[in-house]
């Protein structure tokens, strides 16, 4: 090991700091990449579809992304997200008859939990290694809990955050389904810098560190062409199969494909699909209708397209309650609480009086757009947080004592001759 070496490894963590310093001007302006971990929850296919929009960006703007994906087994077109992308276990969730099964889903996180804290020891052991610059996460508690350990910026993108935002009417349901709500947003995301919140508004809107944003635009939408065919797209994996065909199979001049199942079968006039990106896209943009529960990915997506939706929130799940809550007061969806007979013949004719065209429009930005934001509270978040020139003089003066210097390279010297 080399003097200088030994030197370098002497010096406390301000003095280091200091040398290897890199504000996040340069990082921005392209002098040089940030290195980036991105902890996406697995639990449903939307967070990973809605991140995938910025870490595209962010390896377009020259940034080097690693993809933590946790939660259940997530699709293997999630490993595509970025060169680097890993699955850890992570909390995850179960359903029962259209809602959350509380029992067995405690149960099953309880029994994995071991699992849970060595993933995150494994992630500690990873960032030794690769010293991230900053944590993205879109709902994924163990990347956040990681950059409050490791002290580096923490950037949330997600949709959760703009339930409660003040700058928007919080949506009508239950007292207890809206406590639940807080519960699961602070045990999900439990530490964060600033939050980028994703809601139908038409500008942005900062409220303390929460931002509330528009939707974005999908670049991956501008390889398909936008047209107005005869099926219905449908995405309801939470309901079973036998229900679907009770109630789609009494219109037999629709033609209904279903997603979510992961398997290709005909069963008269509904199409199952197999999970494929984009066999799925091919479908929606050539929709006349979406059907689906109020997940905000699928409804981003179909605003993006200018399709009409009906939505099934899930029972107890006030962020789909407020989805579909928004989209009916904006003209963008239609909503009931059941799957039935009825109610598809209510919204299909509620479809046809619109001829099955969303005359509405949202503000619409690009993913290049938040992320400016997200890079200027960076730069200012270093500049606040790097240390002040009377603590890197100080921190200077104490490693740099000659006696001390020569006290920390014989140690070294002499544990280097005993291994």
């Amino acid at each position: 090991m080399s003097i200088i070496k030994k030197i370098f490894q002497s010096l406390s963590s301000s003095i280091k700091q200091y040398i290897l310093y890199r504000p996040f001007t340069s990082l921005i302006i392209g002098d040089c990449q940030m290195k980036i971990l991105y902890g996406i929850n697995t639990n449903g296919q939307g967070h990973i579809n809605r991140s995938r929009v910025f870490i595209d960006q962010l390896i377009q703007d020259g940034h080097e992304v690693h993809v933590l994906l946790s939660g259940k087994e997530p699709p293997n077109y999630a490993f595509g997200l970025a060169p680097k992308t890993f699955h850890k276990p992570g909390i995850i969730d179960l359903y029962k008859n259209n809602k959350v099964d509380l029992n067995k889903t405690i149960q099953a996180n309880l029994i994995n939990i071991g699992d849970y804290l060595k993933a995150r020891r494994e992630l500690l052991e990873l960032h030794a290694k690769e010293n991230y610059d900053a944590i993205f996460s879109d709902f994924e508690p163990s990347s956040s809990t990681l950059g409050r350990k490791i002290g580096k910026p923490v950037i949330c993108i997600d949709r959760h955050h703009a339930v409660f935002h003040p700058a928007v009417e919080t949506s009508p349901g239950k007292g207890y389904d809206k406590i639940a709500m807080r519960i699961a947003i602070n045990a999900m995301i439990p530490y964060y810098n600033h939050c980028y919140a994703l809601d139908f508004t038409q500008s942005v809107e900062t409220c303390d560190d929460i931002t509330l944003f528009p939707l974005v635009w999908k670049s991956e939408f501008n390889n398909y062409d936008v047209s107005l065919e005869d099926h219905f797209v449908v995405y309801l994996s939470w309901f079973e199969q036998d229900e679907l065909i009770g109630v789609f199979s009494k219109f037999p001049n629709e033609t209904f494909h279903v997603y979510g199942f992961n398997k290709e079968k005909k069963i008269d006039n509904i199409h199952f699909k197999a999970t494929s990106r984009d066999g799925f896209l091919k479908d929606l943009v050539s929709c006349k209708a979406v059907i689906g529960n109020a997940g905000f990915n699928l409804a981003w997506e179909t605003c993006l397209l200018g399709k009409l939706i009906w939505t099934i929130p899930l029972e107890s799940q006030f962020e789909q309650v407020t989805n579909a809550h928004r989209l009916q007061i904006l003209g963008q969806g239609y909503s009931s609480n059941n799957l039935s007979v009825e109610d598809f013949s209510d919204f299909l004719d509620w479809a046809e009086e619109k001829q099955y065209i969303n005359k509405n429009t949202l503000t619409i930005k690009q993913p290049s757009d938040l992320l400016s934001l997200a890079y200027d509270f960076l730069e200012k978040y270093e500049r606040e947080n790097f240390p002040k020139p009377r603590q890197i003089k100080k921190g200077i003066k104490y490693d740099l004592n000659p006696w001390r210097m020569k006290q920390d390279i014989r140690k070294e010297v002499k544990s280097d001759e005993i291994n």
